[in-house]
């Protein structure tokens, strides 16, 4: 490993975002520090492990509204050029919100920027990353040897109309990195209190780079995308997928400043579950919950290579009924959950083929111990408790799912028996009106 690199890759890093640090003692509501990684799919992106790699990125936030963001990324190219390169964006953004009427508003916001184009060391890190995860190193040479930089800047103009916890925009953004690339997109999203946030839209790449493998990228990246947000305050998650290529990518990170907010949770609207589920062979699945009432929309998903041609990619969705047997203040809650939905069969070869996509119906049944109070603690208006759970899901039809690819007949069993343990966010919407 080329220690050197590695080194100057952090360097780089670490002296972007420690070097805004001090102002978020006295100018910054938000310091956002996150992990970038095609992996986050919620069950719905191919998880090719390539493309976007993935990322490290710190975000600050100001009290007026301004917003400076540094992310160190890792693109690959397995598939065409075989060649990859690291990026280092630097970006500064001041929004100007105009109130139109009690409703509606208009926001523009241009940025300013940097993007360094090079290498980075993030090979090293990705290769150590894989082997703590006994995953096959990505080894490729970099499209460049020279470090190269390139200004630019963008801006994001955002109708907005607001009825009671809803929130309905119109986005249309630009970018441009003077001699790298161009970018533009539209997008219509639905945002309900300040936690959830979906939208559909349309993103257009132009790369002038010359670099076949940046032109790769715009293959992967452009076209209809589907995006989901979260904000908890302490914890918040980022996704978007373009079904014309099947890549996606998610963020999950955590808000350094979100504990000097003051508390202001005195009820539960809604509930935003995150967990790490377990097989009894040590194969892990990620989940994700939405709770209103007693209904439960969940989201549990995995992803791998079986070997190194074919990745596989499940998901399984389904809306349940949750009963919470004992009061929130108990010290131990035990809770039932059961439902129906569907659970997604993926695999691919050679980063892009289809081998399998099916669909079937499935049930499922979630036994919950809640651990220590609920609310463990408070930060804003968000209540943060802890709770371990087993699953059990029953999945119709499995039979037609075999392939001829030693190693992946055993993940579409018609059982599945999980043990985990999730993160349980309870969120107070009564400001928003």
């Amino acid at each position: 490993m080329d220690t050197r690199l590695l080194r100057r890759a952090l360097f780089l890093f670490l002296i972007a975002v420690v070097s805004v640090v001090p102002l978020g003692a006295t100018a910054a509501e938000h310091l956002l520090l996150s992990t970038g990684n095609d992996a986050i799919s919620l069950g719905l992106g191919n998880n090719q492990d390539d493309g976007r790699s993935f990322s490290l990125r710190g975000e600050l936030r100001g009290k007026r509204g301004w917003d400076m963001a540094v992310e160190l990324t890792s693109h690959t190219d397995q598939h065409t050029s075989k060649h990859r390169y690291d990026t280092l964006d630097v970006s500064f953004a001041y929004p100007h919100a105009l109130t139109l009427s009690p409703s509606w508003s208009l926001t523009l916001t241009p940025d300013v920027g940097i993007k360094l184009i090079g290498s980075f060391g993030l090979e090293e890190a990705q290769t150590l990353l894989h082997s703590f995860k006994k995953k096959k190193p990505v080894v490729l040479p970099v499209s460049t040897d020279e470090l190269a930089v390139h200004p630019g800047g963008g801006l994001d103009v955002t109708l907005s109309y607001q009825s009671r916890r809803s929130r309905y925009s119109l986005n249309v953004a630009t970018d441009h990195r003077h001699s790298w690339e161009s970018e533009v997109e539209a997008a219509l999203q639905y945002q309900y209190g300040p936690a959830l946030s979906a939208a559909v839209g349309y993103h257009y790449t132009k790369g002038w780079s010359g670099f076949p493998s940046q032109y790769m990228q715009e293959e992967r990246y452009n076209g209809l995308y589907f995006a989901a947000d979260y904000d908890g305050n302490l914890l918040f998650t980022s996704y978007r997928y373009y079904p014309q290529s099947g890549f996606s990518y998610g963020y999950i990170g955590f808000d350094v400043l979100a504990f000097s907010t003051p508390k202001t949770f005195q009820q539960n609207d809604l509930t935003i579950t995150h967990g790490l589920f377990y097989e009894l062979d040590g194969s892990p699945q990620r989940l994700t919950a939405i709770e209103v009432g007693p209904a439960v929309l969940s989201l549990l998903y995995m992803s791998g290579p079986i070997d190194d041609t074919h990745r596989h990619n499940i998901g399984e969705y389904t809306l349940s009924y949750h009963w919470h047997l004992f009061p929130h203040n108990t010290f131990l809650r035990p809770s039932i959950e059961a439902g129906a939905g569907i659970k997604r069969f993926n695999l691919v070869q050679h980063f892009d083929e289809t081998v399998l996509e099916e669909v079937r119906p499935a049930l499922s049944l979630e036994v919950a111990l809640g651990l220590g109070p609920r609310p463990l603690w408070v930060v804003a208006n968000t209540a943060y408790s802890v709770q371990v759970g087993a699953r059990l899901t029953h999945v119709f039809a499995t039979e037609g799912l075999t392939t001829h690819v030693d190693g992946y007949d055993h993940l579409t069993k018609a059982w599945v028996f999980l043990l985990g343990i999730t993160l349980v966010v309870d969120h107070d919407l009564s400001e928003v009106r």
